[in-house]
């Protein structure tokens, strides 16, 4: 079954996640004060999803289907050796616009990307969502008392 979502396209990070994950709020999750996001509207976007951003007047700035490229933009992790700054060999991650990201959209250009992702855009999320026959079928399962 596709499941669609509207929200906002934003680039997700706190700490801990060591740079930020491409995502989408999904409308309907604010905290009480009506200002702040809740995370059960937190939408990263997966390899295969289906995505829509929009421009403030409606029409389409990009539609697609999400495929991570994490091998463009790559530049090296600083780390400390022998007590100086130096730039890791073996430790990359990707960035773009000064942000460390987990991956970029193939084929397209990571600033262009990246664009898409702020001034709280409209966006449309289509995913496949795998259903739980137990819960779909309430009969079929088991009762117990």
């Amino acid at each position: 079954m596709i499941k669609e979502m509207k929200g906002e396209a934003h680039l997700f990070s706190e700490t801990g996640t060591e740079g930020g994950w491409w995502a989408m709020q999904e409308d309907g999750f604010l905290c009480e004060d009506g200002i702040h996001w809740k995370y059960e509207g937190l939408r990263e976007l997966k390899e295969g999803d289906d995505f829509t951003v929009y421009a403030e007047d409606g029409s389409v700035l990009w539609h697609g289907t999400i495929k991570w490229d994490k091998k463009i933009n790559l530049r090296p992790r600083q780390v400390i050796r022998k007590g100086k700054l130096v730039n890791s060999r073996s430790w990359k991650q990707q960035v773009v616009d000064g942000m460390w990201v987990h991956w970029l959209q193939a084929g397209v250009k990571p600033e262009v990307w990246s664009e898409l992702f702020t001034g709280h855009k409209r966006c449309l999320l289509r995913r496949e969502e795998k259903i739980d026959e137990k819960l779909a079928n309430p009969v079929s399962s088991p009762v117990l008392f």
